[in-house]
């Protein structure tokens, strides 16, 4: 049940990134809540997930992938900085923390369902 629910969030916080950098990459305007709801949903997630892995006797897979989104929310919160400061965030930057919240999405994901 935790994975579902992990599942859902998770995909909820990838869909709303996604739009967020489809608006970026057309130059338009991404409002600041939208980034604060997208983070907040993600972290919430990745608790969801940290309560499922808690117990242990998980696939390395889950514990992987789970380190990779723990390694995403950390870009993101570089994001969110230069985002805070009124500037616009490096892509370089932007394009990793999406990389590795795919990354422990694909690990985490398989690690709980396979």
């Amino acid at each position: 049940m935790t994975a579902a629910i992990w599942l859902g969030g998770v995909t909820a916080a990838a869909l709303a990134g996604a739009v967020m950098l489809v608006r970026h990459l057309n130059r338009r305007h991404v409002a600041p809540a939208a980034g604060v709801a997208h983070g907040v949903v993600a972290v919430s997630a990745v608790a969801a997930l940290v309560v499922t892995l808690w117990g242990g006797g998980q696939a390395l897979a889950a514990n992987t992938g789970a380190f990779a989104l723990c390694l995403a929310a950390v870009g993101g919160g570089f994001v969110g900085v230069f985002r805070l400061e009124g500037a616009a965030p490096p892509m370089f930057m932007v394009w990793l923390h999406a990389a590795m919240a795919l990354i422990g999405i694909v690990l985490t994901g398989y690690g709980l369902l396979m």
